[in-house]
């Protein structure tokens, strides 16, 4: 119901002046990855302690993450922190990526993405979820899958750790961000307001 509304409340007026011609559901977050080793079970010989290298240094790079749990679609951005300078950067440049396309955002209610001066395209709509429920969230499951690639990885530099998340990310298919995404109330949803738009 309240995917619908946003659509005939919010796409319906730009899709009839001709700036939109059609939407997408993307859910959004970001993750903290770091030049310190992140650790994870291994699995040895019994009575076998596992080794490797550990780095601690305290050295982040930030990325900004959209997924669209449909097809799979993904826009990504890394910086050096969360703010709400960073995160409008990140909606200006999803704007023009499909610029015809109306995008509605879900998102958590941190405080950059809901700060009072944040500049939204017209073709963007941010919509919060509820506090605390990060179950609620897809990208979630995104995060974990990739956080379980970097374990035991360990990055000369801050260039080399960006380089491997760029390259990581890129190198996910659309079929396995829509099978790490594709939770089976948002399909749903979306098919149901999909139906509600062509009935209306």
């Amino acid at each position: 119901m309240l995917l619908s509304f946003l659509l005939q409340r919010y796409y319906g007026p730009l899709a009839r002046a001709g700036k939109v011609n059609s939407w997408k559901v993307y859910f959004q977050d970001e993750s903290r990855f770091g030049l310190m080793t992140v650790l994870r079970r291994a699995i040895t010989r019994a009575g076998v302690k596992p080794v490797g290298a550990y780095q601690h240094r305290f050295i982040y790079r930030y990325c900004y993450g959209l997924v669209e749990p449909l097809s799979g679609d993904k826009f990504f951005v890394t910086a050096p922190q969360v703010n709400t300078l960073f995160f409008e950067y990140l909606l200006q440049e999803f704007s023009r990526h499909e610029p015809s396309v109306y995008k509605i955002i879900f998102l958590d209610k941190a405080g950059y993405h809901r700060a009072k001066h944040l500049q939204v395209p017209e073709n963007i709509r941010l919509v919060y979820l509820p506090s605390s429920n990060p179950e609620l969230n897809p990208i979630e499951r995104f995060w974990r899958d990739m956080k379980d690639k970097v374990a035991f990885r360990n990055f000369p530099d801050e260039s080399a750790l960006e380089t491997w998340i760029n390259t990581t990310i890129n190198n996910y298919s659309k079929e396995h961000i829509a099978s790490l995404t594709g939770y089976e109330y948002i399909l749903q949803a979306v098919s149901h307001a999909k139906n509600a738009m062509e009935v209306s």
